[in-house]
């Protein structure tokens, strides 16, 4: 489990381990070697040229512990530094840059910038500024800057990519996109969410011996930690042991949403799911997913409605539309229920005024509202500010909805949070611009629901949900263009997400993370 912070709380840690007895040179020294080994990684033909353009700083001083270690491995490197007065390198940096040089490597000043133009380097290293950036890029920064995002070959950033602040965010409009990132020690806020993460590439996190204390409101959701929320299944598991699922969806004007509920909730390893939609709707729905069994009930007659028991969880809302038997059909089950609920949709619009029956509610509970039914719901604004503020007042508003109802609330968007009422907060680095097309929260609602009635708790079902289905969405992006994904095609790719949480399979991410925007990986 990976937790994230911000700069200046990292900066802290690491005057914290210094003082405790690491010198700050060993902590660069391991820094830059954890980032040479995930290069090689990228870049396996030792004969590869490696260009490394470095700052005067820290992340400058990573950049030549990389350079030294890859060079040494038998690559052609090349250091450019991004700085026309020696005297202003930091001690840690002039002291690496020191050793490379020594070890007979080349580094070219910004007098030799046009010794670059004939060259074909397989990999480009961005070691310029870090995590700590804030403002605009200038001078000898920018001037590299402006010949790096046009190198046409993979980006590795140390830390951060040169023009992104670490702390909100934002980005210079000179900003390269990093194909990875290696986030030192614990991923940095300003590369999870907005526009920030969208130049992070692929992030990894390597772990150089600083101490980052977690707390529950700091989650940020890997690889590893979805790996143990999902639930064990026994070698003798059947279908009953699997979990049975009830969901409650659809209208006749969109015999779909409860569909891709149905898909999503199988696809994720629940062992039954018994499909129930409004009586005008089951003609399009019934047996086109044989293995979902298929009951209809009567619009807005909860007498209808089917017995809960015996179902491990139940999922309410897509595609039923906003109207009176809808609102009949939630209110019932809110003040009548009791197994694990997942509210979505068009549950959660008709929810404003049975909120008190919820908070209520024996079971338990997770919505999923968007941005605006959020809106709707807290009757709270998050249209005024700078973007992160905006992110942060949608956070805060959904941690008071989760403690007024006892609830998990699911925050869709880029990126995904995860509150819960006893105040923790996981951001989950998934999903993107493939999963902008509607039906999409129709297969997270089944995934969720699947995970409830294996057994997992709503916070963890909900994080794991969300994680897995934007993993998918991913995948398939990769493999040709976010803006053809289907969601039906997002619930069928649950088997290779699920199959690569499985098994951690590092050089398949490597080869995938160009376009795994806003990825968060440990390297095993």
């Amino acid at each position: 489990m990976s937790y994230w912070v911000t700069p200046s709380e990292m900066a802290d840690y690491d005057r914290q381990t210094i003082a405790r007895g690491t010198p700050g040179d060993q902590l660069m020294e391991r820094a830059g070697r954890f980032a040479a080994n995930l290069a090689m990684r990228m870049v396996p033909q030792q004969s590869s040229r490696v260009e490394v353009w470095a700052g005067p700083g820290n992340n400058g001083g990573d950049g030549f512990v990389l350079a030294r270690h890859m060079a040494a491995a038998g690559y052609e490197v090349v250091v450019v530094l991004a700085a026309t007065d020696y005297e202003k390198l930091s001690k840690d940096c002039l002291r690496n840059l020191t050793r490379f040089r020594d070890a007979d490597g080349t580094i070219l000043g910004m007098n030799r910038l046009e010794d670059l133009e004939d060259s074909r380097p397989a990999l480009a290293v961005d070691a310029m500024l870090g995590t700590g950036f804030h403002g605009s890029l200038r001078g000898s920064i920018a001037a590299c800057v402006n010949i790096l995002r046009h190198r046409n070959c993979p980006i590795l950033a140390l830390d951060s990519p040169t023009g992104v602040n670490g702390a909100t965010g934002e980005v210079d409009p000179m900003a390269p996109r990093a194909d990875v990132t290696v986030s030192f020690a614990a991923p940095k806020k300003g590369l999870l969410i907005p526009p920030g993460c969208g130049h992070a590439g692929a992030i990894f996190t390597a772990p150089i011996g600083v101490t980052v204390p977690g707390t529950p409101d700091r989650v940020a959701l890997d690889l590893q930690g979805v790996r143990a929320l999902l639930p064990e299944v026994p070698v003798d598991a059947h279908k009953g042991s699997n979990g049975r699922l009830l969901l409650l969806g659809g209208a006749e004007s969109m015999p779909g949403a409860p569909q891709l509920m149905a898909l999503g909730a199988l696809r994720s390893g629940v062992g039954l799911v018994h499909l129930y939609v409004p009586y005008p709707a089951a003609p399009a729905v019934s047996g086109r997913i044989p293995e979902a069994l298929c009951s209809y009930f009567l619009p807005g007659d909860v007498t209808s409605l089917p017995d809960p028991s015996g179902f491990g969880a139940a999922a309410v809302g897509p595609g039923m539309g906003a109207e009176e038997p809808t609102e009949k059909v939630v209110s019932y089950i809110v003040r009548n229920w009791s197994i694990p609920l997942v509210l979505d949709a068009d549950a959660l619009n008709v929810l404003g005024g049975h909120l008190d029956s919820l908070a209520e509610y024996p079971g338990h509970c997770v919505l999923t509202p968007h941005p605006g039914e959020l809106r709707r719901l807290t009757k709270v604004g998050d249209d005024a500010g700078s973007p992160e503020e905006r992110l942060e007042a949608r956070w805060d508003a959904a941690g008071l909805l989760a403690r007024r109802l006892g609830a998990a609330i699911l925050v869709k968007g880029r990126p995904t949070m995860v509150v819960t009422p006893e105040g923790g907060r996981t951001l989950v680095p998934a999903g993107g611009r493939a999963l902008a097309t509607g039906g999409s929260g129709d297969v997270l609602t089944g995934i969720i629901a699947s995970l409830l009635a294996q057994g997992l708790e709503p916070g963890p079902a909900a994080s794991a949900g969300a994680y897995l289905h934007g993993l998918s969405g991913e995948i398939l992006a990769a493999e040709g263009s976010f803006r053809s994904v289907l969601p039906s095609e997002v619930a069928a790719g649950l088997r290779r997400a699920l199959a690569l949480t499985e098994s951690d399979d590092l050089d398949t991410l490597l080869r995938l993370e160009g376009r795994w925007n806003g990825r968060l990986w440990h390297i095993p």
